[in-house]
C-alpha cells in the first residue's frame, strides 16, 4: 500500500492501525508529501515509483518528498527506479522504522517509555540491550546536542571566577547583613543560613522584621524528607539569625546587601548611613533589578567596593544571580561577590552596568511584543500557546500576571527612558494598570484568578477591554509568525548586549536566560538556538516584520554575521 495517510482517507485505517503512538507523532512532523510502502514486491515499488515521478513532474522538489518502506531492499529498489525515471533527481528514502527512530530522537520521554514497555516482558540481559539501543538512537540528536551545550554552560560557570585575571583572590565572606525583610530580603537571608552563614536582618518596621524572620525560619526548617518543617533544623539554624535595628551590628558583617524598595533616594539614604560604619574590606551591595549601579554609587566614598548582587524570585528555586559590575567596581569586589553567590549554591554571571542589566533587558522586548500582538489582533490563547510550544515554562501573559503589571510598567519605563525608539509601552498595559488589573495580586490581569490554586482562567472582562484596542480583531497569525514576533525581539536585544560588551562571553547570555526566565534548555540557549538557525535565515524571518518598526530591525552585528557566516559560539 502506498499513499500519504494525511491526504488519502481510504488509506488511513490500515496505515494508522500499525503505528505506535510515538511513531504517529514522528510521521506527523513531516511537512511535505509522505508515501509509505507496506510490504515487499516489485509491483508495489513500481507503483510508488510512478507516483513519485508524477509528483516530480508537477513541480514538487525531490527533497520535499519522504518515501518510506518496510525493508532496506524495497528502499534500494525505489531509489533505483526513481533514478531511471528522473535522472539527476535525488530522492530521500528510508525504512519506516529507521525514519521514526531518527525523528524520535526529539522525543526522549516517549523513547524511554517505549523502551520500558518493550523490555517489561524481557529478561535482564535483553532489557539492557534494548535500553542501550534506545539510548544510542537518542545520542547525537539536535536536542541531545543542545542539552549537552547547557551542561557545558553550567560546567563553565562553576569554574568562572568572574574576572579575567588570576592574581586577584576573593575576600572571605563569613557573615551577611540584609536590609529589607520582605519576601526577597528574607529569602536571601535564608539562602545564606542554609549554608551555615550568620545573617543579620533589618527593616524599618518592627512588624515587617518579625514577619521576615518568621519567613526565613520557615524556609530553612523545611525538610524534603518530611515534606514539611523539621524542628531539629529550626533549632540548628535559628541561632544564626540576628534580627536587629542596629546599623552597627549590620555593618559588622562582611557583605551588607540591601533589598529595600526600588527608590533611588531611599537606597542612597541607607548607604549614607551605613557606609561610614563598614570595615575596610566589607562590601556594600544592592539587589536592585532596574536602577543603574553607577547612579546608586554616585555619592559613595568607596564605589570600588559597591556591587549589584541580584537574586531572582523565588530565591529558593532560581539558581541565577546577576553580579552587576559598576564603572568603578574593583576586580576583587566582583570576585568576592561571585564566590559569595557560589557559596550560596547559586550560578552567578557577571554583567556590566546598563539598563535592565541582562535578564530584564532581554525579557522586556519579548513581553512587550506579546502586547503588540494582542493589539494587532492575535488572541491571548494563540500568543500563550506559541510561547509554550516553543518551550517556555509559561506564556508571556501569564508571566505578566505573575510579575504584576504595575511592576512591569515600572521596569518598562526604565527601558523606555533609555531606548524610546523600540520600547514604547502599549496602550493596553497602561489601560490595565489604570483599571487596577495588576495580575495575580489583584485577582485579575490578562486572566482571572478566583480559585484556591491560583490558576488563571479566561476573563470576559479582559476581552471587553481588549476589543476597542485591537487594530485587526479578526486577523489570523501563523504559528511561525507568532514565534518570530515573540522571540526575535529577545534575540535582537541580546545582540545589542553583545555589541555593547555588557557580558564577557555570549555563553553568559544563554545561561542567564535559561536560569533566569526559563528559556527552554532543549534549545541550548537563545544564542545557541540562533546559531543552529543561522544569521542569514534570521534576517529572512525579519524581512516580513519590517513594518513593526525599530524593535524588529536587524542589528549591525546580525547583518555582519550573515555576511561572514560567523556564529555567536564562534
Amino acid at each position: 500500500m502506498i499513499g500519504d495517510y494525511r491526504q488519502d482517507s481510504e488509506l488511513n485505517d490500515e496505515i494508522l492501525a500499525g503505528l505506535t503512538d510515538s511513531q504517529m507523532q514522528a510521521v506527523t512532523h513531516v511537512d511535505g508529501p509522505l508515501l509509505i510502502l507496506a510490504g515487499p514486491g516489485s509491483g508495489k515499488t513500481r507503483v510508488i515509483t510512478h507516483r513519485i515521478a508524477y509528483m516530480l513532474s508537477q513541480g514538487i522538489h525531490a527533497s520535499e518528498i519522504v518515501a518510506l518502506t518496510f525493508t532496506n531492499k524495497a528502499a534500494d529498489e525505489v531509489r533505483a527506479r526513481v533514478a531511471n525515471l528522473a535522472p539527476g533527481r535525488r530522492l530521500w528514502t528510508s525504512t519506516f522504522h529507521r525514519f521514526c527512530a531518527r525523528l524520535l530522537r526529539q522525543f526522549a520521554p516517549l523513547a524511554a517509555l517505549e523502551t520500558m514497555l518493550g523490555a517489561a516482558s524481557e529478561g535482564i540481559e535483553a532489557a539492557c540491550v534494548s535500553e542501550a539501543e534506545g539510548m544510542a538512537q537518542l545520542f547525537g540528536s539536535p536536542i541531545n546536542r543542545a542539552l549537552l551545550n547547557v551542561f557545558f554552560l553550567s560546567d563553565r560557570n562553576k569554574k568562572d571566577t568572574g574576572i579575567d585575571r588570576g592574581d586577584v583572590k576573593p575576600a572571605e565572606v563569613k557573615s551577611l547583613a540584609v536590609y529589607g525583610a520582605g519576601i526577597m530580603g528574607s529569602s536571601i537571608g535564608a539562602a545564606a543560613v542554609k549554608v551555615s552563614m550568620p545573617v543579620a536582618l533589618s527593616d524599618t518596621r518592627e512588624e515587617a522584621l518579625a514577619q521576615g524572620v518568621e519567613h526565613l525560619l520557615e524556609e530553612v526548617s523545611y525538610s524534603k524528607e518530611k515534606k514539611g518543617p523539621d524542628i531539629q533544623r529550626t533549632l540548628k539554624f535559628a541561632p544564626l539569625v540576628n534580627p536587629t535595628h542596629s546599623d552597627a551590628e549590620m555593618a559588622h558583617c562582611d557583605i551588607v546587601l540591601e533589598a529595600v524598595v526600588e527608590n533611588v533616594d531611599v537606597k542612597k539614604q541607607l548607604y549614607a548611613r551605613v557606609e561610614p560604619l563598614l570595615g575596610g574590606e566589607a562590601l556594600l551591595a544592592t539587589n536592585t533589578s532596574t536602577i543603574p549601579i553607577e547612579r546608586l554609587a554616585a555619592d559613595l566614598k568607596h564605589p570600588d567596593r559597591f556591587v549589584g548582587i541580584r537574586f531572582f524570585n523565588p530565591v529558593r528555586k532560581m539558581p541565577l544571580v546577576e553580579v552587576i559590575r559598576g564603572p568603578q567596581t574593583s576586580d576583587q569586589t566582583v570576585a568576592t561577590a561571585v564566590a559569595f553567590a557560589k557559596r550560596l549554591r547559586k550560578s552567578p554571571i557577571v554583567v556590566f552596568d546598563g539598563p535592565g542589566f541582562l535578564v530584564n533587558r532581554c525579557l522586556f522586548p519579548y513581553l512587550n511584543e506579546a502586547l503588540h500582538l494582542l493589539q494587532d489582533g492575535a488572541s491571548p490563547d494563540a500568543v500563550e500557546r506559541a510561547a509554550k510550544d516553543f518551550g517556555m515554562p509559561m506564556g508571556p501573559l501569564t508571566l505578566y500576571d505573575v510579575i504584576g503589571l504595575d511592576t512591569a510598567v515600572y521596569a518598562g519605563r526604565v527601558m523606555y527612558d533609555c531606548f524610546p525608539e523600540r520600547c514604547e509601552p502599549t496602550q493596553l498595559i497602561l489601560t490595565m494598570v489604570k483599571q487596577k488589573r495588576l495580575g495575580q495580586k489583584t485577582g485579575s490581569g490578562f486572566y482571572r484568578y478566583d480559585d484556591k490554586k491560583g490558576r488563571g482562567k479566561p476573563d470576559p472582562e479582559f476581552a471587553k477591554l481588549l476589543e476597542p484596542l485591537a487594530k485587526s480583531p479578526d486577523r489570523k497569525f501563523s504559528k511561525d509568525e507568532l514565534t518570530h514576533r515573540l522571540f526575535l525581539p529577545m534575540l535582537l536585544e541580546a545582540t545589542r548586549v553583545l555589541e555593547e560588551k555588557k557580558v564577557r562571553d555570549p555563553r553568559d547570555v544563554d545561561l542567564g536566560l535559561i536560569y533566569g526566565i526559563g528559556f527552554p534548555p532543549f534549545r541550548g540557549g537563545l544564542l545557541y538556538w540562533a546559531d543552529q538557525v543561522g544569521a542569514g535565515q534570521i534576517l529572512e524571518w525579519l524581512k516580513p516584520l519590517a513594518d513593526c518598526g525599530p524593535r524588529l530591525q536587524p542589528t549591525q552585528m546580525l547583518k555582519d554575521m550573515a555576511q561572514s557566516g560567523a556564529k555567536f559560539y564562534g
